[in-house]
């Protein structure tokens, strides 16, 4: 899905780009909407779609948990009716010392102003596990969960090797210890962990910023440009002129807003939050209160603040997929965001040459709607889930660790150093 378009004239860049455009939207959805006669005859186009969607992910690497989140079109069918024979068994897990600051997120998604605590339980295929950031329970607990930022970590003399030790991170490897007084070398840290638990798909949990989800049906039946227009959300209100935004609340110097303030050349957009000049205070109470504004456009500039794999958060999921818009991507490799996200669902900076040609093509796709609502087609068919607990989304971070606990295999696992490298190392992982 290359668009490396040479520097010509303007008419020339439009008629390169629309003769790729048709080229990639035959060549792309090949691999997954491209439905021949022959399996039209046998089954619906919706199973077929949705099957070879779940064939590209039978080859990842993945625990049980990670299985069933990303391998299976009825996994919550299959975790409801399935746990290996435990649900007579209660598991303590202990939030080891961050406990309190963990909440926040994972339990009140930042609505401290609840008049009871929410059930992090809540939705979850199993609910015999105990919740406790009461450190006396460090050497019965059945897992212990370490959430590393703070690079603050448990007394190991004292432990019971029958436990499961988590190190849980959400951050991008660059700033997986960014809250630390002193960052930890990882080889002090080998020999003590027996699971991950990060947005990573091939970790032990799993606990990705969103996913995509197969639909158990389609929902259109026929599908025409004003009945996927339909499917769009905020459809009705995007505008024409300017056509992408973006949300920037961290203002040093960085790549992503070099390109970005280049892009301003070419392309009408807003930039809202801190760093904007005329939208400062347009989306208040970030992570809170959600950004409604963003959803007057067409596309969304998801430009992540570190390249890293799979690094790929709520900017995606609830900034652009939740909004209707079109992300367009920067950070993580364009491979990790198609396998990742729903089919033929976004933009990626390193397909075109330079900020002039992505702008010349989003240009040419917003006067081209039929073209455009190609990127909105996988609509019909999956549905994107957000589960950050940001915007008042629900956090299953818990959840995830009482569903490894029943699911995961019970195989003695350690993490040696080059494992956890595989996992924290920037130099390994980031670009």
């Amino acid at each position: 899905m290359l668009f490396k378009l040479k520097k010509k004239s303007v008419l020339c860049n439009i008629l390169i780009v629309t003769l790729l455009s048709i080229i990639v939207v035959g060549v792309y959805l090949g691999k997954v909407y491209n439905i021949d006669t022959k399996y039209y005859k046998e089954y619906n186009a919706h199973d077929v779609i949705v099957r070879r969607f779940l064939e590209q992910r039978e080859s990842w690497t993945t625990s049980n948990v990670g299985s069933l989140l990303f391998k299976f079109q009825f996994a919550n069918d299959i975790m409801q009716n399935n746990t290996r024979g435990r649900e007579n068994k209660r598991f303590i897990v202990l939030i080891w010392k961050h406990w309190d600051w963990l909440k926040n997120r994972h339990i009140y998604s930042f609505d401290n102003e609840r008049l009871s605590e929410p059930d992090p339980l809540e939705q979850c295929s199993v609910r015999n596990c105990l919740l406790t950031g009461d450190d006396k329970y460090l050497e019965s607990a059945d897992a212990v969960v370490v959430h590393i930022q703070h690079g603050v970590f448990p007394n190991t003399s004292t432990r019971n090797n029958r436990q499961r030790w988590i190190f849980l991170n959400d951050e991008s490897p660059i700033n997986a210890f960014s809250m630390a007084k002193v960052k930890p070398k990882l080889e002090d840290l080998k020999n003590i962990f027996n699971w991950s638990m990060t947005y990573r798909i091939d970790a032990d949990i799993p606990v990705p910023y969103g996913r995509t989800v197969p639909l158990q049906q389609p929902i259109l039946g026929d599908i025409t440009i004003k009945s996927l227009s339909e499917l769009v959300p905020n459809w009705h209100i995007k505008r024409r002129d300017k056509l992408a935004s973006i949300l920037v609340s961290n203002c040093g110097p960085s790549k992503r807003l070099e390109y970005l303030h280049e892009l301003e050349n070419y392309l009408p957009l807003d930039v809202h939050g801190k760093c904007s000049k005329d939208h400062k205070n347009s989306c208040p109470g970030h992570f809170k209160a959600d950004c409604k504004v963003t959803g007057q456009y067409l596309f969304y500039l998801v430009f992540e603040n570190s390249q890293c794999r799979e690094y790929i958060t709520e900017k995606v999921f609830n900034n652009a997929y939740e909004k209707g818009a079109i992300p367009v991507i920067m950070g993580p490799k364009n491979d990790d965001c198609a396998k990742i996200l729903p089919p033929n669902s976004f933009l990626h900076v390193d397909n075109f040459n330079g900020p002039d040609n992505l702008a010349d093509y989003i240009k040419f796709l917003s006067e081209n709607e039929h073209i455009m609502l190609e990127y909105h087609r996988w609509r019909n068919d999956f549905k994107i889930v957000s589960e950050h607990g940001y915007f008042g989304t629900k956090s299953f971070h818990y959840c995830r660790v009482c569903e490894a606990l029943n699911y995961n295999d019970r195989n003695d696992k350690v993490y040696s150093e080059n494992e956890l490298r595989s996992f924290l190392d920037p130099a390994l992982l980031c670009s």
